[in-house]
């Protein structure tokens, strides 16, 4: 069978054999097909086809994928040959988001690994405490703690955290959130410790002032 044959020459040829239940499967393919290149898509692939016969009442993917499938495989092929298409679920492309419009306005290479660095700090703490948030069973013990008495006059220090940076570490966070780098950027912040661009959120409420507090504790 010629490959350059047409999408319409090729449906008669398959359906002159074929059983009645088989010719309506074949027409259901040839149909949804040519109401792809009606539509001007180019998706000719086997996801797409398949779902949308299943929907029409014909063959779904897994059919069409075997070997028994040959038939639509072909319906399609030349139909997307047809259409200037393709056989392969087209790539989306995948929008720029306000993260990567930040990086890509950053031209100190520095500055824009180290803010590559924060938003993917950023993004992981978010992602464990949504994880958290799910599976975390708290238990609040509220039976009286017996071994500091409210009246002992005992006197109770909290030794804040030290976090042992580097002077160069510091150096780097200082910058992050100073206000000349902020301004170059673009970025404003806010009462709640939030930077944003554009109006847009860029870090949540508290970034600024979890790393001011940060770099207090190392002071």
């Amino acid at each position: 069978m010629s490959i350059n044959i047409s999408p319409e020459e090729l449906i008669m040829e398959l359906s002159k054999d074929a059983s009645p239940r088989r010719k309506r499967s074949l027409e259901i393919v040839n149909s949804v097909c040519k109401e792809q290149s009606k539509r001007g898509s180019k998706d000719f692939s086997i996801v797409t086809i398949g779902r949308l016969s299943e929907e029409s009442g014909g063959p779904k993917e897994r059919t069409i994928r075997n070997a028994e499938g040959k038939d639509y495989r072909a319906i399609m092929n030349a139909w997307a040959t047809f259409s200037n298409g393709v056989t392969k679920k087209p790539r989306s492309e995948k929008e720029p988001s306000i993260a990567d419009e930040i990086l890509a306005g950053i031209t100190d290479p520095t500055v824009r690994a180290l803010v590559g660095v924060i938003m993917a700090e950023n993004r992981k703490l978010k992602g464990e405490n949504s994880l958290l948030k799910r599976s975390a069973t708290l238990t609040i013990d509220m039976r009286p703690d017996n071994r500091l008495p409210l009246n002992s006059g005992k006197k109770v220090e909290i030794t804040p955290p030290n976090y042992n940076l580097l002077p160069v570490e510091i150096e780097a966070l200082k910058h992050a959130i100073s206000e000349e780098f902020l301004m170059e950027q673009g970025w404003t912040t806010d009462e709640q410790g939030r930077i944003k661009y554009k109006n847009r959120p860029i870090f949540k409420v508290g970034f600024v002032t979890a790393i001011k507090k940060v770099l207090e504790a190392n002071y």
